[in-house]
């Protein structure tokens, strides 16, 4: 099955200025957005709404990898890993799926030098990485699998690449109130 990018929604002025402010600080209640643009709080939650629901927007927390990395045993420890997979020809759509089908996995990219993929693994210990790089390797139409773990974050800019969702935490999405 060959892979098909999402189609979303057309946006206008209003949805980038929202979404623009929202990446600014993630915390500004509808209330102050809709008065900085000079629409109702009904209009940024709809407009809010309807991105989200195209999967345009998400709002998550941003997890700092190197605090949750020195929790103790049990306190629910973060690692980051970075996992490069090298595909067999005319299998890059099959191990893009199969990469998708793992929790772990935060984010997916195709890489410039295809048939490659780079996805961005959260991890609750080291075990877990062994376990994660022993289901990528196993994958059918894998040539080449390297992975790197993250020792710690010199430079992160949120606005750009959210790494961790709510999900990805263990705490349950809860519907953004003011």
């Amino acid at each position: 099955m060959p892979f098909e990018p999402p189609s979303f929604p057309s946006t206008d002025q209003l949805d980038r200025d929202i979404a623009q402010m929202l990446a600014d600080d993630a915390r500004l209640s509808f209330r102050k957005i809709a008065a900085d643009l000079g629409v109702t709080e009904g209009t940024v939650r709809g407009r809010v709404k309807r991105l989200q629901n195209a999967g345009l927007l998400k709002l998550v927390p941003i997890l700092d990898i190197d605090r949750a990395r020195d929790c103790g045993p049990g306190e629910g420890g973060q690692h980051m890993m970075f996992v490069t997979v090298k595909c067999a020809n005319g299998k890059l759509d099959q191990v893009r799926h199969g990469l998708l089908g793992l929790p772990q996995v935060s984010a997916l990219y195709d890489a410039n030098a295809a048939p490659r993929l780079v996805a961005i693994c959260i991890l609750s210990s080291l075990r877990e990485a062994a376990e994660v790089t022993d289901k990528v390797i196993a994958l059918d139409g894998i040539r080449e699998v390297e992975t790197e773990l993250v020792l710690q974050s010199v430079k992160y800019n949120a606005a750009i690449a959210p790494i961790a969702a709510l999900e990805d935490t263990g705490q349950a999405v809860a519907e953004r109130e003011d």
